[in-house]
């Protein structure tokens, strides 16, 4: 398939899948194969034998055993040659300008320059890309140094060896034996046959995914891959997904995303010694958001050049990751003296390299600088970039040796400084040769020059060129599709590999891991600013867990009004009145958007109710209806409202939540607040009737202070702990519980705004002053399964998870609008909604 194919496929709802490194065991296997066959010269010994000679003396083999092997580029393939040949005893010498040394050296191998490997190893094997830095890598110069005797084999690239130059080392004794699978020409032409038919030469015909088991894995997995997207599941290689639909959605960026991938590549093609970090940096509003679409396009034009795997949009950061490279995003909203500009720049061990691009008017991408010096030219064809001492003559010197070997030249931009240096690129007109190439670069005042070749802009276009577009689907995707009502999102930034493992493994009696949890509490007391007197601990089972225990040990004492207005409330008011089997209980109940009236509750009795109905989208306004001088405990569950909404903590006596509602966090653990009231209560009264471990808040009759001081009931996450913390650090850095409050209610404002601009979506709560802000419900001019089918039209376009209405309330959505949802992103799905309404409602 073409990238044009792709991306039509991609605007037709067509997926397209890969199946990467199906073949690698196989060619691996090849390679070692053929390094094997080619020390014991097994070929030729088993031809001598067919013809009926018995010549054992004549094929002295060599061992493995000892021996070093070079491999020339460590991607899957190369890494499985080199597990192989450690299990030979042998030493293994890499070279990648892209796997970082600390990964080379966990898997064994040994990182060294290229020209180190050349002079060391006994066989070398190559797992490169072809590009204009490989082409003839092995060569007649590279091949003097070499070790006399040396070995090589080629299961790559054809091209990557110099086939001429071959022919004559193997004549030489220089070269002791080659194995070919790969050639310049396939199939080889006449002019192959002297070296083809060299006895020290294995060839086969490209057979390294030859084998029965890697088209059959191939062909397993693209069945799974069928299966999983034909039963709705996560579908493994597909090459268009959700990035490139994030291509096709940001048009805008559409030349910035070409200009990052072709700076990219060039980055690449000019690179020198091993790479050990790549900044991006964007500047100005228009790449504010775009930071992983041109992170995905560079790192697609740095991998191209430098991987033998094939690189796309959705693997290439994955790549990055398993090379161990570093890769920085900055983004600064100023612009630069270009307007909006994006710099790719290089760390490798001999130094920097920056390449600054922008794009002009008419969608025209340009680099504008190269390391410190200005000049302007277009990305594209061949390329010839140097550095030189800021003389007269030495532009002409180059011109004159391109002339007189017939390379005319298209373009010109140069860039001088005041320190006596220049850089200069010309556009060719055809590819330099490596004569060529050795001859400019033994000019006097030439510091470096690289050649470097990309397609013409012309040819190709803008990225997305030829693509249909649905006009009626909005342009802009949420950056996060996560609305669930719970477990919620995770907070804007979230990285699981960031999460502090240092807990992971230890007790949670331990120092280390008791003040993790002590620091939850801790943390979580300052920014919901619980009072002083008021008591927070952990205990297990999330909210369910925490609110059970609290009525279990509290409850009876006195009479019970129950307040509910969803299905949790109801749920509470069910096991009070069958599990605790309590009498005197009153009940007050309201249908799904509706309030009851709070005011009817007696300040003498216990009273139970849910700040926000999760399930219904209706909230308690304020704790004005709560008498402070009340004789009974009021009991809360709150866990759909705490760091979004004000909690008025003189009013509330027992207070419960979860970590995976508004914090995003994960399950397992609920928090519980107590008021000194609540205390007071828990020591003075002793419910008749059992209570298990898991929900015993005494010990000898009175509070046990365990719970509130980290020492938890039953054996904690840990990880969960830690990730409940990054959640609190993140808030406190966003500007606490204020900043977290006015965040959410800017969501429900944003999605206020659109309710009220379509006559088809309705709020289920019709008052807007007991409109919950985070649990957003909303109703629908359609009948319950279109509904179903705008939500799971959303879904599949990936702009939307989990938001349809609860199972027992009406049909409809349910938006979580929580302090970790941009805004940005509910106003973007708005516009998804009514797409997706229109859809379902004018569907045949």
């Amino acid at each position: 398939h073409t990238n044009a194919h792709m991306h039509m496929h991609t605007h037709t709802h067509t997926q397209v899948m890969n199946t990467p490194g199906g073949n690698s065991a196989s060619a691996a296997e090849l390679t070692v194969s053929l390094i094997m066959a080619m020390s014991r010269q097994i070929p030729e010994a088993s031809k001598s034998l067919k013809e009926g000679r018995w010549d054992r003396k004549k094929f002295m083999g060599t061992e493995l055993n000892g021996k070093t092997i070079g491999i020339v580029g460590l991607g899957a393939i190369g890494r499985r040659v080199a597990k192989a040949c450690q299990a030979l005893d042998m030493t293994v010498l890499g070279y990648d300008p892209l796997l970082s040394r600390t990964l080379a050296e966990q898997s064994g191998i040994v990182p060294v320059k290229l020209e180190e490997l050349f002079a060391q190893s006994d066989l070398i094997s190559l797992h490169t890309p072809l590009n204009s830095d490989t082409r003839h890598l092995l060569n007649k110069e590279t091949f003097a140094k070499c070790k006399q005797g040396v070995r090589i084999v080629n299961c790559a690239r054809g091209g990557i060896v110099d086939e001429d130059d071959l022919l004559e080392a193997l004549n030489s004794g220089r070269v002791a034996a080659a194995a070919l699978d790969v050639y310049e020409s396939e199939p080889p032409k006449e002019s192959s046959k002297a070296l083809l038919s060299h006895p020290n030469l294995i060839c086969t015909p490209h057979l390294g995914a030859n084998t029965d088991e890697a088209q059959s894995k191939v062909a397993v997995d693209i069945a799974h891959q069928f299966v999983d997207a034909f039963e709705g599941r996560q579908v493994v290689g597909v090459v268009n997904s959700r990035i490139l639909s994030e291509l096709a959605a940001r048009k805008e960026l559409h030349s910035y995303i070409e200009l990052a991938e072709r700076i990219g590549s060039l980055q690449a093609q000019l690179i020198q010694g091993r790479l050990q970090r790549v900044e991006l940096r964007t500047r100005g509003h228009e790449l504010k958001d775009g930071s992983s679409l041109l992170k995905a396009a560079a790192l697609k034009g740095i991998l191209s050049q430098l991987v033998e795997e094939s690189v796309n949009y959705i693997n290439a950061p994955l790549l990055a990751s398993e090379f161990g490279l570093e890769v920085v995003e900055v983004h600064e909203n100023r612009p630069s003296v270009h307007g909006s500009s994006l710099t790719i720049t290089f760390e490798t061990e001999n130094g920097e390299r920056k390449l600054v691009g922008t794009v002009l008017q008419g969608n025209k991408p340009r680099i504008v600088q190269v390391d410190n010096f200005n000049l302007e030219l277009a990305p594209e064809g061949e390329l010839l970039f140097f550095k030189n001492q800021d003389k007269p003559g030495f532009l002409s010197a180059v011109t004159g040796i391109l002339g007189k070997n017939d390379i005319n030249i298209s373009t010109l931009a140069l860039g001088r400084q005041e320190d006596g240096l220049a850089v200069g690129c010309l556009g060719l007109d055809s590819r330099l040769n490596a004569e060529i190439t050795d001859e400019l670069k033994a000019m006097d005042g030439l510091q470096w020059m690289h050649p470097a070749s990309l397609p013409l802009l012309g040819d190709h276009g803008t990225i997305l060129q030829g693509m249909k577009v649905d006009e009626t689907m909005p342009v802009l995707r949420p950056h996060d599709p996560n609305f669930s009502s719970g477990p919620c999102k995770k907070r804007p930034g979230y990285d699981l590999a960031k999460i502090s493992t240092k807990t992971l493994g230890r007790s949670h009696r331990s120092k280390l891991g008791l003040n993790s949890l002590q620091q939850v509490i801790q943390k979580s007391r300052t920014i919901l600013g619980v009072p002083d007197d008021y008591l927070v601990g952990i205990v297990p089972a999330s909210d369910t867990g925490a609110f059970e225990m609290a009525m279990w040990s509290m409850l009876g004492e006195r009479p019970v009004d129950v307040c509910h207005w969803e299905s949790f409330g109801k749920g509470w008011m069910g096991d009070i009145k069958n599990e605790l089997k309590l009498e005197n209980v009153r009940e007050f109940k309201a249908d799904y958007g509706e309030l009851p009236d709070l005011s009817q509750t007696n300040s003498d009795h216990d009273v139970v109710f849910t700040w926000n109905g999760t399930t219904s989208g209706v909230k308690v306004p304020n704790g004005d209806w709560i008498a402070a001088d009340r004789k009974g405990l009021t009991f809360c569950d709150a866990t759909s409202a705490v760091f979004s909404m004000p909690m008025p903590w003189d009013k509330l006596d027992v207070v419960t939540y979860s970590w995976q509602k508004a914090l995003g966090g994960e399950g397992a653990h609920g928090m519980l607040i107590l008021s000194p009231r609540a205390v007071e209560r828990l020591n003075s009264y002793k419910p008749n009737r059992p209570l298990p471990k898991i929900f015993r808040l005494t010990k000898g009759g009175k509070l046990n202070m365990d719970v509130f001081t980290g020492k938890v009931i039953n054996t904690p996450s840990m990880l969960a702990a830690e990730d409940c913390l990054d959640a609190l650090n993140w808030l406190e850095s966003e500007g606490g519980l204020p900043n977290a409050i006015s965040r959410s209610e800017h969501n429900l404002k944003a999605l206020t705004q659109f309710v009220n601009s379509k006559p088809w979506i309705h709020f289920l709560a019709k008052d807007a002053a007991v409109r919950s802000n985070t649990s957003v419900c909303l109703t629908l001019d359609l009948p319950a399964e279109k509904v179903k089918e705008m939500t799971a039209l959303l879904e599949q376009e990936g702009v939307a998870y989990d938001i349809g209405a609860y199972r027992d309330a009406p049909a409809g959505l349910r938006i979580w609008c929580g302090t970790t949802v941009q805004t940005a992103d509910v106003r973007i799905l708005c516009d998804w909604i009514e797409w997706a309404y229109q859809k379902v409602n004018h569907k045949a």
